[in-house]
């Protein structure tokens, strides 16, 4: 079903595809401690000012929609690994067609022809 894409090509884009999640995983570390001293200081705070309270409380929300952003690529990355392992990758998961070898390139999460995307 990959016949568009080389044995090669598959390899490449599956490493970068873990250099990715590798990326992603070290990312969500460190904003899970950061998240985790916001709260601490938040749980301080609250027994003193309101307006810090506040202020630590939109901060976490604000990380928290990151790592959501992290988690769905991370997603998106096991998905695409998935696929390259059933020979399904470089395939609509819309219509079946071939996807754009330019697309796939520029971004190896991609998962529907530019047809399928619009």
């Amino acid at each position: 079903m990959s016949a568009l894409l080389s044995h090669d090509e598959l390899e490449g884009i599956s490493q970068e595809l873990r250099e990715l999640l590798d990326s992603l995983h070290e990312e969500l570390a460190d904003e899970l401690h950061t998240i985790e001293h916001a709260r601490h200081q938040l749980q301080q705070a609250r027994a003193r000012q309101s307006d810090r309270e506040a202020a630590l409380e939109l901060a976490q929300r604000l990380n928290l929609e990151h790592l959501r952003e992290h988690l769905d690529t991370i997603a998106a990355c096991n998905e695409a690994l998935q696929r390259i392992s059933r020979g399904h990758y470089g395939r609509c998961t819309r219509c079946g067609e071939a996807i754009e070898l330019n697309l796939l390139r520029a971004d190896p999460l991609t998962h529907r022809c530019m047809a399928c995307q619009s």
